[in-house]
């Protein structure tokens, strides 16, 4: 039914009742006299039609019970004399009823019963003849008032769904805004640990040199005073390196021009500023057209600043290769230094901060990292990613543990 009030509905409800009982007092009674059983019955169906809200709302099984008995009713009176076709329209409350009440297709049933008592009750009591000039109206009364109603309470029905679709959607929406929020907080997290494995990279080298350097400064204060200006330089020139590697990181922590030259000019650049800064000298080669995704580019160029750190530190030679190959279906890179080298099966601590570190970065985004070294014949990592994996998302990598390399 349409959003109206209850007791709208049931006014609505009763005038038929109303209409028929003063048609009783002002044409049945002066023509006919007074009849008691007719009023009688007006009364019993007046009982159960004030019965019905309750009934229908508390005990919606007994409605139809409620239906058929009314129609018992309505029957008798039409058939008692003195005749009256004017009862019939007490059949036009039931067909509210039903369109509210009754769901389909046991409305259009009920309907479909209502006119059918009508037409044949009034055939019946006035004969065929006359009888076919009165049920027409009250079966188009019947018809109109019914599937009125159930056009009403079906849409009343939608907007109900759409009222209950609209609050799932904005629960729904209340749980995204609280994932993103979570996400948000966990990338957060990612990010810090990343920054936490950037700073490594790029400043324990020369922050531990300075350390060192201001140990023997202390120590050449009384014993060989002669060697602290030298000291002291280098202490200088080492803290300007520190800042220069923190000015790089601050630009580097993605590269900037990744986006717009390619891996492989950014590789370049990056070998240049540590050959200038770091005295080590890098042999690049390129094969193939460069592709892949800049995720994809990124974690390969973090990969080679990782192995070419791990050259400065523990290889002990100032010469290292770098190959990156863009083949049909993968990207590859190989980073060798001929330099003391170490056994990682012989390893106690395993893979450090370091080699996890970029073995992470590789694996999360399908692909596979080897590490190829021998005690004296130098170290070789190599990355390979497959072109397949474009357009993946990846996880963000994780937080890095243990000793470096």
């Amino acid at each position: 039914m349409k959003p109206v009030r209850e007791w709208g509905f049931w006014v609505l409800y009763f005038i038929p009742w109303v209409t028929v009982l003063l048609r009783f007092w002002i044409s049945t009674v002066p023509e006919f006299g007074f009849f008691p059983i007719p009023l009688a019955l007006l009364c019993a169906f007046l009982v159960l039609s004030a019965s019905q809200p309750a009934i229908s709302r508390r005990y919606p099984v007994l409605t139809q019970s409620f239906l058929l008995l009314q129609s018992a009713v309505i029957t008798v009176l039409i058939l008692t004399p003195p005749l009256q076709d004017f009862y019939a329209m007490l059949f036009l409350g039931l067909s509210l009823v039903t369109a509210k009440y009754l769901s389909a297709p046991r409305d259009l049933l009920w309907l479909g019963f209502f006119c059918l008592v009508v037409s044949v009750t009034l055939v019946a009591a006035w004969g065929l003849a006359e009888g076919v000039t009165y049920f027409p109206i009250y079966v188009a009364g019947i018809l109109v008032l019914g599937l009125y109603g159930r056009t009403s309470r079906k849409a009343e029905e939608a907007r109900k769904r759409s009222e209950d679709l609209l609050a799932q959607l904005q629960t729904a929406n209340r749980k995204l805004h609280s994932y993103a929020e979570q996400a948000e907080e966990v990338a957060k997290i990612h990010e810090r640990n990343r920054l936490a494995r950037e700073l490594h990279d790029a400043a324990t080298q020369t922050v531990f040199s300075i350390n060192l350097t201001a140990e023997a400064a202390r120590m050449a204060l009384t014993q060989d005073p002669g060697r602290l200006p030298a000291l002291l330089e280098k202490i200088q020139e080492s803290s300007a390196d520190a800042l220069a590697e923190m000015r790089a990181l601050v630009g580097e922590l993605r590269p900037r021009n990744m986006t717009e030259d390619g891996l492989a000019p950014t590789l370049r650049q990056h070998f240049t500023i540590r050959e200038r800064r770091e005295r080590l000298r890098i042999a690049f080669t390129v094969d193939g057209e460069e592709r892949g995704d800049l995720d994809v580019k990124e974690a390969l160029f973090r990969t080679a600043q990782e192995a070419l750190n791990n050259v400065v530190k523990h290889a002990g030679v100032s010469e290292a290769e770098v190959s990156l190959k863009f083949l049909d279906d993968e990207i590859t890179l190989r980073i060798r230094d001929a330099g003391k080298g170490f056994d990682p099966a012989a390893s106690s601590a395993g893979e450090g901060f370091g080699l996890a570190s970029m073995r992470e970065r590789i694996e999360s985004r399908g692909g596979s990292f080897a590490l190829a070294s021998r005690p004296g014949a130098g170290t070789e990592v190599s990355a390979r990613i497959p072109l397949a994996a474009k357009g993946e998302t990846h996880e963000q990598e994780p937080a890095d543990q243990g000793p470096d390399r």
